[in-house]
């Protein structure tokens, strides 16, 4: 799917830029006037959840899950698919911008290196571009959203907020398989990336990623296994939809159990 067809193409006011997050850009994405006791009204018969985020451990299978929980709802998936974006809208290559993907800013670009307001670093261009279009998709509803911390974006009263977790073991030997490593070079890049993501969070949503109050659902992948994980939050999705909708959601349930899911099909991201 090209990233123009993935995402809508939306023109929103100007955030204040990468340096006010993450308190301007709240106002500018959720801080709109609106009319409350409408908006609670018009919501009245609308599903409880319309986006799932999922947060995850490096090696847990988080992107995995969230690759079947979109196929079993039939929703949208954004993945590497935000890279793809992104890269797009950046001119740059998906692996460029990779660099940049959940990585909080330096010290070095963020106080030293001189900036124009019209000349972006490619870090920080990269979180503009994220912001908006974690909020186009939360907008568009029904999508499944893996990491980059949407979880924290997007309003927690109808975003289904997930954390996948695996003991160490289990995620080194996955991502051991997975990359074609020895064991000891996979428990590095867990490690690697964990710290990568848990600092990316505390630094832009000043939250700590691993607290389970964070969440609504917190799943071991180990222990449950990749599809039952996924069959926990379909199961809490179809719970939280309107009367009409969950007709829909039972007739799918009379059919054959879960599906099997293929391969993964991003084998370049050991750590979905």
């Amino acid at each position: 799917m090209a990233a123009s067809e993935a995402f809508p193409i939306i023109e929103p006011d100007d955030p204040g830029g990468f340096r006010a997050w993450p308190g301007s850009l709240a106002r500018w994405l959720f801080g709109r006037k609106v009319d409350r006791r409408a908006e609670q009204s018009s919501r009245a018969s609308a599903a409880r959840f319309r986006n799932i985020c999922i947060s995850r451990e490096a090696g847990a299978g988080g992107g995995t899950i969230g690759r079947i929980v979109a196929r079993r709802l039939n929703w949208k998936v954004y993945d590497h698919e935000i890279l793809e974006s992104i890269a797009q809208r950046m001119e740059l290559s998906a692996d460029e911008v990779r660099v940049f993907d959940e990585l909080a800013p330096s010290v070095v670009q963020d106080w030293i290196l001189p900036l124009r307001e019209e000349h972006y670093a490619p870090q920080e261009a990269y979180l503009d571009h994220l912001a908006k279009l974690l909020e186009a998709i939360g907008r568009g509803g029904q999508s499944v959203i893996v990491g980059r911390g949407a979880n924290f974006l997007l309003p927690r009263e109808e975003t289904l907020s997930v954390r996948i977790t695996a003991p160490l073991k289990a995620r080194t030997i996955r991502l051991s398989e997975r990359m074609g490593v020895s064991i000891r070079t996979a428990r590095r890049a867990a490690s690697e990336l964990d710290r990568r993501r848990l600092h990316f969070d505390r630094t832009m949503h000043r939250v700590d990623a691993t607290d389970p109050h964070n969440y609504d659902i917190v799943l071991d992948s180990n222990s449950l296994g990749l599809q039952i994980a996924a069959e926990v939050i379909v199961r809490a999705i179809e719970a939280g939809q309107s009367p009409r909708d969950a007709g829909t959601a039972m007739a799918t349930h009379l059919s054959p159990a879960i599906e099997l899911s293929p391969p993964d099909s991003n084998p370049t991201d050991p750590a979905a």
